[in-house]
């Protein structure tokens, strides 16, 4: 048999039997390095060879990488995601991580994962993901995981740490399009009558009149509130509060509340108020005055806060709002409900859709139509028997 050339590498059985080729690797600030190839079989190593030495003719070889997936995580996250990305989507990721990565398949090193893995790994989560209950995640926990996972190894390909994306052909959960909770007009009465007089009523009024998710009610501060009169009268939404978390120096987390960007670019919005609600919004700026006074307290800048003038915390505000419902004998809904409950009733009331788009802050008329489709299907049936009388 021909002797190979330099570089070309050799094919021969170890000690132990096993076929083995050793190729020379080239480097640009040191001598060659040896690079060692093992096989069930003499064409197995050789064929594994010849890739490789492709790779180099090509310069499109990459050394074995021996950074963990873990280890790289916590890289990225530390010196490419914090930067570019919201503080509530850093904070999501970084669970995802340590909660969900590390022990699992965080000390694979990145060059011996592959599709498989990952995919094995997706659907475990999806079986068995949650933490503290049994279950899996939702498809949609999945999906981001999984934008995150693709996001960080993309970097890696990008640095030459490994050659492909092990991320790109996983097939994720369909979303199950979840059953639209909202009111009837009867029940929103219903409701409307049972908070009278509780703490609950104003944030519960300004959900199902001007449709703002919960995180931008409790971070809506007075200076936003624009009330020349109750024929005039509007909000504008900038920031939301959200739970974020450190990590301490023993490696526990701690969670707290703070105000941030809301959810969208498109979530930064005007909202116009009924005259009811600029009315009642009024009553309640003096009743809040009045309350921080009697208690010796300086004046809140937020619209709503603990009777100590913190930030509301939305978990406490869900488990409040579920508690009166059920006092009250009324349907079981959560809070984002009432946005749900608005929108329906905007839409029945036959506001422009894209009007309704608008005020939501949803990035397009579309995604308005295809969420609340529900409506404007019973609408159609409506709209074209109009026609027929008017014909």
């Amino acid at each position: 048999m021909a002797k190979n050339a330099n570089g070309e590498g050799s094919i021969y059985k170890d000690k132990q039997g096993r076929w083995r080729a050793v190729i020379s690797i080239p480097s640009v600030d040191g001598p060659p390095k040896r690079r060692y190839i093992y096989g069930q079989t003499r064409k197995a190593v050789a064929d594994k060879m010849h890739i490789i030495l492709n790779q180099i003719h090509t310069n499109t070889y990459i050394e074995p990488c021996k950074v963990t997936l873990y280890e790289w995580l916590c890289t990225w996250l530390d010196q490419y995601c914090k930067i570019e990305v919201k503080l509530t989507t850093y904070v999501n990721y970084d669970t995802y991580v340590h909660r969900h990565i590390k022990n699992t398949i965080g000390g694979y090193k990145l060059c011996d994962l592959n599709t498989s893995i990952m995919q094995s790994f997706f659907n475990e989560k999806a079986e068995n993901g949650k933490l503290h209950s049994s279950g899996g995640l939702s498809p949609k926990t999945i999906k981001n995981m999984h934008d995150m996972m693709h996001r960080a190894l993309d970097k890696a390909v990008h640095l030459d740490m490994i050659i492909k994306n092990p991320t790109d052909f996983v097939t994720l959960p369909k979303r199950r399009k979840s059953e639209m909770r909202f009111l009837t007009i009867d029940e929103q009465k219903k409701l409307q009558e049972a908070l009278k007089g509780d703490r609950l009523e104003m944030p519960v009024l300004l959900a199902l009149y001007t449709g703002m998710r919960q995180g931008e009610i409790f971070g809506l501060k007075w200076k936003y509130v624009h009330i020349e009169s109750t024929d005039r009268a509007w909000l504008r939404v900038v920031q939301a509060v959200n739970r974020f978390s450190n990590r301490t120096d023993d490696g526990k987390r701690k969670t707290f509340l703070s105000l941030s960007e809301p959810k969208t670019p498109h979530s930064i919005r005007t909202i116009p108020l009924m005259p009811y609600i600029a009315e009642r919004l009024t009553e309640y700026k003096c009743e809040q005055e009045q309350h921080f006074k009697d208690n010796g307290l300086p004046m809140s800048e937020m619209v709503f806060t603990t009777k100590n003038g913190n930030l509301v915390d939305p978990r406490n505000f869900q488990r409040d709002f579920k508690l009166l419902l059920k006092r009250n004998g009324l349907h079981e809904i959560n809070v984002h409900g009432l946005r749900h409950t608005f929108a329906t009733r905007a839409l029945e009331s036959g506001m422009n859709v894209k009007t309704l788009s608008k005020i939501l802050g949803h990035s397009s008329v579309a995604f308005t139509l295809d969420t609340y489709a529900h409506v404007t299907e019973d609408l159609k049936f409506e709209e074209m028997s109009a026609l027929n009388s008017f014909l």
